[in-house]
């Protein structure tokens, strides 16, 4: 939580906790992309998208010192997609449920494209 991200509130601005989304996407990638080097100088071979957002706002986040936390997983694998789903936490509880569409798409060309058997097989590592 940063104190650029609270409204005239006093808590966390609703856009604020789809930037949290991002990051917590971003990382997922990270290592999505560190498991799934090809031969081009460790460029992944895919790029994902985001297709979707559903975004239940729950209870306000204020200000405070305390942890917030992130946690995502994967709902769904079809062939060139995934869902996943996530819930922003606190001490206070859940403040935000999420439901994400992510597409593959080829970074050279920026078209969609299908998972390969390993991507699939790494997404299915964070099914639940």
């Amino acid at each position: 939580m940063r104190f650029a991200d609270i409204d005239a509130h006093g808590h966390v601005n609703n856009a604020r906790f789809v930037e949290y989304l991002e990051d917590a996407r971003i990382a997922l990638y990270l290592d999505y992309a560190g498991a799934l080097r090809d031969g081009r100088g460790g460029v992944p071979s895919v790029g994902m998208v985001v297709v979707r957002h559903e975004v239940d706002y729950r209870k306000p986040l204020e200000f405070g010192r305390r942890s917030v936390r992130i946690e995502s997983w994967v709902t769904k694998i079809n062939r060139a997609s995934c869902e996943l789903a996530a819930e922003i936490r606190s001490d206070e509880g859940v403040h935000l449920e999420a439901r994400s569409t992510i597409a593959a798409i080829d970074p050279d060309t920026a078209k969609p494209r299908r998972f390969t058997v390993s991507e699939h097989a790494f997404l299915e590592r964070y099914l639940h």
